[in-house]
C-alpha cells in the first residue's frame, strides 16, 4: 500500500513539475512579414517552404540605426549572397509619426547602398509583438535574430557588435546551416 502512494505522489510531483516548465515545442517564432525592401522588391518572411535560415537585425529608433549599421557591415559580406542564409535589415517604423514616414523611407534610401537595399525592410506594424520576440529592453540597440526557414527562434541577442558575439552568431549559423539544407 505504502508503495502505490508513494508512486501516485511521485506521479503527481512529476505532472506539476512539467506543467509548471514551459514547452519546449512552444518556442517563439518571428512575426510573418509581407513588406517591400527599399529597392521595392517584395518580402516575404519566413518565406513558404523556405530551406534558407532567416538572420534579422531589427532596430526600433533612430539612434539604433548606427548600431544597426555596424552590424550590417559585419553581416553583409558574409551573409548577403549566401545560400543557406536570408539575411534582413529590419527598421520597425510604427511609431513614427505617419506623416513623416515618406521623410524616413527617403532618408533611408539615400543612406543605404544601392547593392544592399533589397536587404533593407521598414516596417509598419506589429511592433509589440517584434518587441516582446526579441525581450525589448534598450530602445537603441540592435537586435540580432537567427531564425530557422519556418520562423522559429534559433540565436539572439542585442547590442553592440563584437568579435565574440559575432563569433557566436557565426558558429551558431554553420550549425543550423547544414541542418536547413537537408531535405
Amino acid at each position: 500500500m505504502h508503495s502505490i502512494i508513494h508512486r501516485r505522489f511521485l506521479s503527481h510531483l512529476l505532472f506539476f513539475a512539467l506543467a509548471a516548465v514551459p514547452s519546449l515545442s512552444c518556442a517563439q517564432s518571428i512575426q510573418p512579414v509581407k513588406a517591400k525592401a527599399l529597392d521595392e522588391s517584395e518580402v516575404v518572411l519566413p518565406v513558404p517552404n523556405g530551406r534558407q535560415l532567416l538572420l534579422l537585425v531589427i532596430g526600433f529608433s533612430h539612434k539604433s540605426g548606427e548600431a544597426c549599421s555596424a552590424w550590417g557591415k559585419r553581416l553583409a559580406p558574409s551573409y548577403t549572397s549566401d545560400p543557406h542564409t536570408t539575411y534582413y535589415q529590419l527598421a520597425e517604423l510604427q511609431s513614427a509619426p505617419a506623416f513623416v514616414r515618406g521623410m524616413i523611407i527617403h532618408g533611408m534610401r539615400k543612406d543605404v547602398p544601392p547593392a544592399q537595399q533589397a536587404h533593407f525592410v521598414p516596417l509598419f506594424d506589429h511592433e509589440a509583438e517584434w518587441k516582446a520576440l526579441v525581450q525589448f529592453s534598450a530602445p537603441d540597440d540592435p537586435y540580432v535574430v537567427l531564425a530557422a526557414p519556418d520562423g522559429r527562434v534559433l540565436w539572439q541577442t542585442h547590442g553592440a557588435v563584437s568579435d565574440s558575439v559575432f563569433a557566436a552568431l557565426q558558429s551558431t549559423v554553420a550549425k543550423f546551416a547544414g541542418a536547413s539544407a537537408q531535405p
